[in-house]
């Protein structure tokens, strides 16, 4: 005996079907939004990548990657706290499996609270950060400069030195190690930090500047009048910032010191 389907049963299929379509059409846009979102704003147009984010959350409610280049789209606008509850609101919506959207989130919180100074709420995103890829030199460096603005130099130190040992060869890692081992109290390691940028980048101009803090700090005058001129003969990047320099103050009112910090802004 052949057996057949109720209309019931054809009616349940058909509404399935369009309930699926409709779900694959949804995502479709969303994708398709992200797309042109990304487009926008890798071609510096931050302002059209937020709307085509909201299009996109608006066919899928709560999409991680949408709501992720949103916070990047408005972070770039300057609009702060909407970038961190954008990043917060993935960071809700992301899975325990998810780590590269969790990371990407957390970096963007940690980017905000750094540049509206919560030295404390940076410190959390960055520790998730290194909670979720210890061997990420990035996140230990981000880490050990919000340490030492906080006050914390064993934490700096530490983090400093976990990013120089993944690139220990990158001028900005072993600068920022460097200086860290200065506020430590650690002169002599300082002073091998910076030489070190002398053996691997040869005529970086972070090398005798470094040396010049460390001599400035010793209250070696000559020396750190001496490698503070190399420094400028070498085209230090920001010339403007040695006058501000706090481990320049007890030179400040040296005339050599004024004529180094004349050179260097009218080279």
């Amino acid at each position: 005996m052949s057996s057949s389907a109720s209309p019931a049963s054809y009616r349940l299929r058909a509404l399935l079907t369009g309930a699926l379509l409709l779900l694959g059409a949804c995502v479709g846009k969303a994708e398709e939004h992200r797309v042109r979102a990304n487009a926008f704003l890798r071609g510096g147009d931050a302002a059209s990548a937020v709307k085509e984010c909201d299009e996109g959350l608006a066919a899928k409610h709560g999409d991680v990657a949408l709501l992720i280049l949103r916070g990047k789209a408005l972070f770039e606008l300057d609009r702060l706290d909407d970038a961190r509850a954008a990043y917060q609101a993935a960071v809700e919506g992301s899975g325990s499996g998810e780590a590269r959207a969790l990371a990407e989130a957390h970096l963007g919180l940690g980017m905000i609270a750094s540049r509206q100074k919560d030295y404390t709420a940076a410190r959390t995103q960055f520790e998730a950060l290194v909670k979720i890829n210890d061997k990420d030199s990035s996140s230990h460096l981000n880490l050990a400069k919000t340490c030492l603005e906080l006050g914390d130099l064993p934490c700096a130190v530490t983090h400093a030195e976990a990013a120089a040992h993944g690139r220990g060869d990158e001028e900005p890692v072993l600068y920022s190690l460097g200086t860290i081992y200065l506020a430590a109290g650690k002169p002599q390691d300082a002073e091998l930090t910076f030489r070190h940028i002398c053996d691997t980048i040869p005529g970086a101009a972070s090398c005798p500047y470094g040396l010049a803090l460390v001599a400035a700090r010793a209250g070696d005058r000559k020396k750190a009048l001496e490698e503070l001129a190399d420094a400028v003969h070498r085209k230090l990047p920001n010339p403007d910032q040695i006058a501000k320099e706090p481990g320049f103050a007890s030179l400040r009112d040296d005339p050599e010191f004024q004529k180094i910090v004349a050179s260097a802004a009218h080279p």
